[in-house]
């Protein structure tokens, strides 16, 4: 069972068959943590608290008897796109920012210039 972290919980979630969890930081109110859990089957919100400690909200996520696995939302970044690291396990790159239209074509996918969202 994985778990989330001070390090990980900006960068993804937790989830398993039927829950996804996760913190996010309210961005008009700096310091206040949201702590939820929904149904990814249904979409339906199971629950949601506010903390202004991060930690008592990964303790409190945590502390949910699931067998989850962290999902991270992006594993661009950390280093990992300069480095051909795309698709790989702990690195990737979603695509290549050109400016162009190409931008919204996964296939377009390049981490050799750095440059991924």
């Amino acid at each position: 069972m994985e778990k989330l972290t001070a390090e990980n919980y900006k960068k993804g979630f937790l989830m398993d068959e039927e829950l996804m969890a996760g913190i996010s930081e309210d961005k008009s109110n700096p310091g206040t943590f949201h702590a939820f859990v929904v149904r990814h089957t249904t979409g339906e919100s199971l629950g949601h608290q506010l903390f202004s400690d991060v930690f008592e909200a990964i303790r409190t996520l945590n502390g949910i008897d699931r067998n989850w696995s962290f999902e991270a939302v992006s594993k661009c970044g950390n280093g990992n796109c300069g480095n051909g690291n795309c698709g790989k396990s702990g690195g990737g790159c979603g695509r290549m920012k050109t400016g162009s239209s190409e931008d919204s074509n996964p296939a377009q996918s390049s981490c050799e210039s750095g440059s991924c969202s």
